[in-house]
């Protein structure tokens, strides 16, 4: 009988899993039904059935549900729940496997499944290898611990400020989940499937599930009925069998499975077929969209009446029809979700050539906002691609181009028919765009990968790649057209605790070619700039960031000065404030020159203002100073900013972009966080009224947050804002000197927000275990010096930072197959092995610390980068998700690479083994860790 039921089993193992012919040589996910065909019936302690009546087999139809949409949006994802990685990394199984790594029987919606805990199953599922833990450990079978569970189950920010219920206490959870053999254990095999017309759940949900559909598989897996089965296992459910005369075991038995297993096979419970009938004649697409065809094919409209053939007073229960029919009801159409209040985020503006109109880029809206500037009226939008950021144009004024930073895609209009003709795939964040003055060529700057690409205007075709400085960002043309000026965002990695140097990237046009690079010593974020019309000089916007110098220099106005770059047509650079002593000009943004190069003017999105210089003062100052001067003096002198200023103008919140009118009479200010722009009277130098882009008049908390975020009012007179350090919620590439824990100790790198809620505690020595705690009293003793927010402006500020989105991974687009080089990385970083066959020690394994769907296990560690001026080794593992766009690396920046990391700073494989490693093997570990 023993050797039979075995049979049975193996039989049923191959046809539910494919695996006729020899086991695969690598480990394959095969799911939680293939574990379920033994490990199931009270001699094997009933584990399939009680993982079914557990919230991990319901884990990824909750994914559907509002609050996990609230959710996600919380942690600064931008994908829906259901199809997101990091969410099903905690919500599905096998969520960053490819698809060869899974058997063709699995099945990712059935949630968090034995695999996920245990690892892929298909070395070590049989029997004979079940039997013998030491060779089922061989063969890949993993036995969980509370670190297993803390890697999902660890209090998210995101979840506990939709759903304050959400955290679990794992001491408790663990014994719930319990699932331990029966000593000694007996396999029972399971029901036959029912066969016939009946072709299970699976196949209705394949087309019934997603929004347009209602999610109406996930509905049901959410409810009882899906566990209607599995419930006979439990001790209430053998006692209702008892008390029902049933003989044996309640999941075999006719009587019971008469209503708790009425599908094509026992495990699925109460499925679809239970009540619309077997599918397989109605199930194809063509048939179900035909009401009456579906019916004549056997589709069944069940009422409240059908349900009472199983629950009219059953075990003792009242039943409510019409109350259990809206608990259970799954509309194909449901009503739509509160429309999303989008807004515009004008940035960057330009006027069509031999025109009236001005063309704005709405970050927000997706779109290009056309305005007629004489009525001062918003004419069209054309939508483009996800975050329009800069526009430029052909010079007869027929064809624009508009970058999309996170499509990495440069949209083509025909400016007649304001339609989009052409979309140019780009390298990675475009930023500016700017064509020559012939019209020949197109430069694309593109900001995460550090260069420029040229294309050739008539054709559209990609012609080459010049190197930029690091984050290109914008550029101007010279008067003569012969020049291309280039602004550099950050600064070059001038080594550790080196003073900063920016670049500005000089192209001749007539060959496309860079033939000069400018530093500017002591700057970063450089932004916008613009020639003056004599040719003689450019003005580029920039920081001065003293980031080697103490933060206490605050009080003296030396933390983040800002200003102005001179770049003269000889190749050497001025610097200029625009800070006064009382004063600061936060975030210097954009320039632009007036047509008679009489005033510039300059944009301050952390003071909602415009500063307008002087030329013919400012070229005086510095023409008339001493070498020493310019060089030590005037960059960092707050007084100066007096002898060329003539005023300032007040603007809109969180002014960007900036341009003058070909008449140069008005000028034009894109306030970013009012979705307006601000037009100033050249003549009085005065604000001469607000063109509105039409984006919408409620104030969410989210902009609200956003408003604060981009503020100066924050810091000591207005030195800085939040987005002074950390730029589009991301980061400068610096490392400071905060003095909490004493002066000239403990450096420390400056990380990202994007994404960041549910990677908590904070600060690389994760002592602040809350964003508000980071934000509030931190922020106001060691940054600002004083009382930077009132709790209520706290709350929209942590609202916002938790909603700061993740740009889409350059290096790998999720469910796609990975190249050679990141598979052969992957298995580097998950090895166990090192080259020579030693056993890597559990935690210095890369995935003990580094586990998903974040990668970081939120602990401390010391990885034995401490240095002389650090006062501790255990820093806090930093997440890796898009780790390639955040340099420099480790606590203190002192690498400036992803090599380097294990280089240089790895002698003695403290921070995971990779001193076996060849250079081929580290190449392609750091290939999968950009996919991360």
């Amino acid at each position: 009988m023993r050797a039979r039921t075995i049979a049975v089993l193996a039989a049923g193992l191959v046809a539910l899993l494919g695996l006729g012919g020899a086991a695969p040589k690598k480990p394959v996910y095969v799911g939680a039904r293939a574990c379920g065909q033994c490990h199931d019936g009270a001699g094997m302690g009933n584990q399939y059935s009680k993982w079914l009546t557990t919230k991990h087999s319901k884990a990824y139809a909750v994914l559907s549900l509002p609050e996990s949409v609230e959710m996600t949006k919380r942690s600064g994802l931008r994908g829906q729940p259901w199809k997101e990685p990091v969410c099903l990394g905690c919500h599905s199984t096998a969520s960053t496997a490819e698809d060869w790594e899974k058997d063709d029987a699995f099945r990712p919606e059935d949630g968090l499944q034995c695999e996920s805990c245990h690892g892929p199953g298909s070395e070590y599922m049989s029997e004979e290898v079940m039997r013998n833990r030491a060779e089922a450990m061989k063969a890949g079978l993993r036995l969980p611990n509370e670190d297993t569970c803390l890697g999902c189950h660890m209090e998210k920010g995101s979840h506990t400020a939709v759903n304050p219920n959400s955290t679990v206490d794992i001491k408790k959870a663990i014994p719930r989940i319990a699932h331990p053999l029966m000593k000694p254990s007996q396999l029972r095999a399971p029901p036959a499937p029912r066969g016939g017309d009946f072709i299970g759940s699976s196949a209705c949900g394949a087309c019934h599930k997603g929004p347009d559909h209602g999610h109406q598989w996930d509905v049901w897996r959410r409810s009882d009925h899906a566990r209607a089965w599995a419930v006979l296992s439990t001790a209430e459910g053998r006692r209702i069998a008892d008390d029902m005369k049933v003989t044996g075991d309640p999941q075999m038995s006719k009587q019971c499975l008469g209503c708790h297993a009425v599908g094509a096979e026992a495990n699925e419970g109460v499925g679809c077929e239970a009540c619309h009938g077997a599918g397989k004649k109605y199930a194809t697409e063509a048939v179900m969209k035909d009401p009456a065809a579906a019916k004549a094919a056997g589709l069944r409209i069940p009422s409240t009446t059908g349900c009472n053939h199983c629950h009219r007073e059953t075990h003792g229960k009242t039943f409510d029809a019409a109350k259990a029919w809206t608990k259970i009801a799954h509309p194909t159409k449901v009503p739509p979700p509160p429309a999303e209040i989008r807004y515009k985020t004008p940035l960057n503006l330009t006027f069509r050539p031999h025109t009236t109109e001005l063309w704005v880029t709405c970050e927000s809206g997706n779109v290009v906002a056309i305005v007629d500037t004489v009525s001062r009226q918003k004419q069209a939008e054309i939508v483009v691609g996800n975050a329009p950021t800069d526009v430029a144009f052909t010079p007869d004024g027929l064809r624009a181009f508009v970058s999309n930073r996170e499509s990495d895609t440069v949209s083509v209009i025909d400016t007649v028919t304001r339609q989009v003709t052409a979309t140019l795939k780009v390298g990675d964040e475009p930023h500016g765009v700017l064509t020559d003055a012939q019209g020949r060529r197109l430069y694309v700057l593109n900001t995460s990968s550090n260069d420029i690409w040229v294309f050739d205007v008539a054709t559209l075709k990609f012609v080459k790649t010049l190197s930029g400085g690091i984050g290109p960002w914008s550029l101007a043309l010279s008067p003569n057209g012969k020049t291309i000026a280039v602004t550099s965002t950050f600064s070059n990695l001038t080594g550790f605790r080196k003073p900063l140097k920016s670049e500005i990237t000089v192209i001749e046009t007539e060959r496309a070619v860079v033939t000069d690079r400018a530093m500017v010593r002591g700057t970063n974020l450089m932004a916008g700039i613009a020639w003056h019309p004599s040719g003689q000089y450019a003005l580029a916007t920039m920081n001065r960031t003293k980031n080697l110098v103490p933060m206490t220099r605050l009080m003296q106005g030396w933390t983040i000065t800002n200003g102005l770059a001179v770049l003269w047509a000889d190749g050497t650079v001025d610097q200029v404030l625009l800070d006064q002593p009382g004063s600061g000009f936060s975030d210097a943004t954009d320039v632009a020159i007036t047509n008679d190069g009489r005033y510039a003017l300059v944009t301050s999105s952390g003071t909602d203002r415009v500063a307008v210089v002087d030329c013919t003062k400012l070229e005086r100052m510095l023409k008339t100073a001493t070498k020493k001067d310019r060089e030590t003096v005037i960059p960092n002198h707050l007084g100066k900013s007096a002898e060329f200023l003539a005023g300032f103008v007040p603007t809109s919140t969180s002014p960007r972009g900036v341009t003058t009118g070909p008449d140069g009479r008005y000028a034009y200010v894109a306030g970013s966080l009012d979705d307006e722009l601000t037009v100033i009277d050249l003549k009085t130098l005065q604000p001469a009224g607000r063109i509105s882009l039409g984006g919408p008049k409620e104030v969410t908390l989210q902009r609200k947050g956003e408003r604060l975020f981009h503020n100066a009012k924050i810091s000591f007179r207005q030195q800085f804002a939040c987005h002074s350090c950390h730029p589009d919620g991301h980061v400068d590439g610096l490392a400071y000197d905060i003095e909490a824990d004493g002066i000239g100790v403990s450096p420390v790198d400056n990380r990202t927000l994007r994404g960041i809620y549910d990677t908590a505690p904070f600060k690389w020595e994760g002592t602040n275990a809350t964003l508000r705690r980071q934000c509030g009293p931190r922020l106001s003793v060691f940054f600002t010096r004083n009382l930077p927010f009132t709790n209520e402006e706290l709350d929209a500020l942590d609202y916002y930072i938790t909603t700061i989105q993740r740009p889409p991974n350059r290096h790998h687009t999720p469910g796609e197959m990975y190249t050679p080089a990141q598979k052969r990385g992957k298995a580097i970083f998950e090895r166990e092995m090192t080259n020579d066959r030693r056993v890597i020690p559990v935690e210095n394994r890369c995935v003990t610390c580094h586990m998903p769907p974040y990668y970081t296990s939120r602990k401390k560690f010391d990885v034995g980068t401490k240095q002389a001026l650090d006062r501790q080794g255990t820093f806090d593992v930093p997440h890796l998700n898009n780790i390639y766009d955040s340099a420099p690396y480790l606590h203190n920046g002192m690498a400036d690479t992803l090599e380097e990391i294990w280089t240089v700073f790895n002698p003695y494989d403290k921070h995971g083994v990779t001193n076996d490693m060849t250079k081929d093997q580290l190449n392609d570990l750091i290939e999968f860790v950009k996919t991360l």
